[in-house]
């Protein structure tokens, strides 16, 4: 695959296909089309829609050479070296298995997929297939948590005793084309995005989660909506570690208070907190504070090394996605391997199923099973 991208000043170009990046302010367009545009060796070479006059439209503002109105042409463009997948979760299933199956990487946005079954069928082609396989786990790319990551494991906090992650994000969508996002069935809901990127995030700094318990309050139910998704709920999860951690998610109605996420260990403290709004840590503009006393919090300067680009300028959403394909470029151009990939992806299903359980059931869930791969 690396032999076939162009050159640049010596260097492999890597040449994305975004699938589902409309000019109306879809994720592919807000997040995806702005970070390739800021890379250098990364490119947006072609991107397909519903429609082609849309696809056209986006390949015009961002100066895409390509542009299709299926995505089965994008997939076969054999300019393309990467396939990004930024649709709605339910046509995940489809597009991930089209790309494999003709031998293309593939970038999916987080959720993989409608369920923990139809994760681990992409994971399976994708290793049959033999080729990178990457998902949008985007939080675990933020300079801040990076940074806040490097510190804990440098001891710097001392040994983490428990943590506590409170996720209030707006989340309520009147409009009948929004009406998956509260249908449990979707696959993407309020659980599964916001949920499956703070536990992922929690795992990302902490390590493993062993043991989950959790609450979760479903919104009422609705025409065309089966199995209404929760809005609000609580998860507490024992880590492999022992470290104890809580994670507070709160649907707001309106703006949401934003995240904070508190680390507390026996030499200090970290926290890591947004502005109001957003709709997750995954896209959220973090700053990071370390305890200096009784009461007492200094924020942490996050060197630019930290940044995927030469500058800070680049905001989110499209920063952390920006470091995602940094990351991706570099693993491809090595020959190795490009992460957080599928098996990631259904490690996290399956401890969004448990946490569903222990919800249901009134039950502490053990997450068994080892990890799927790195």
């Amino acid at each position: 695959m690396i032999s076939s991208m162009e050159r640049t000043n010596g260097m492999a170009d890597l040449r994305v296909g975004v699938i589902g990046a409309s000019p109306n302010g879809s994720w592919g367009s807000v997040a995806h089309l702005p970070a390739l545009a800021a890379l250098p060796g990364v490119r947006a070479q072609a991107v397909s829609t519903a429609h082609d006059d849309t696809a056209r439209a986006t390949a015009a503002k961002y100066a895409i050479p390509s542009a299709y109105g299926t995505q089965r042409d994008l997939i076969a463009d054999p300019e393309v070296d990467l396939v990004t997948v930024a649709v709605r979760v339910p046509a995940h299933r489809e597009i991930v298995l089209a790309a494999l199956a003709v031998g293309k990487p593939v970038y999916c946005e987080w959720p993989l997929g409608r369920t923990t079954a139809e994760a681990e069928e992409m994971l399976a082609a994708a290793r049959a297939a033999g080729v990178a396989h990457v998902v949008g786990f985007q939080a675990r790319r933020s300079p801040a948590l990076v940074l806040a990551r490097e510190m804990i494991a440098a001891g710097e906090v001392g040994n983490v005793a428990a943590a506590h992650l409170l996720h209030s994000v707006p989340w309520g969508f009147a409009s009948p084309g929004q009406a998956y996002l509260m249908d449990r069935d979707s696959g993407a809901h309020f659980l599964s995005i916001p949920g499956g990127h703070s536990l992922d995030a929690l795992g990302f700094l902490l390590g493993e989660v062993a043991e989950v318990s959790a609450g979760l309050t479903a919104v009422a139910a609705a025409p065309g909506i089966a199995r209404p998704t929760a809005t609000r709920g609580w998860i507490c999860a024992a880590m492999a570690s022992g470290t104890e951690a809580g994670l507070t998610l709160i649907g707001a109605p309106g703006i949401g208070s934003g995240i904070r996420f508190q680390i507390s260990g026996t030499k200090g403290d970290l926290a890591l907190v947004s502005t109001p709004g957003g709709r997750g840590i995954q896209m959220a503009d973090l700053r990071l504070f370390r305890s200096i006393g009784i009461g007492a919090l200094e924020e942490v300067e996050i060197p630019e090394r930290y940044y995927p680009t030469t500058t800070t300028a680049l905001g989110n959403p499209a920063l952390n996605v920006a470091a995602s394909y940094q990351a991706v470029s570099e693993a491809l151009s090595s020959a190795t391997a490009a992460g957080p990939d599928f098996g990631e992806a259904v490690r996290c299903h399956r401890l969004l199923d448990a946490v569903q359980q222990a919800s249901d059931e009134g039950t502490r869930q053990s997450i068994s099973g080892k990890r799927e791969g790195m």
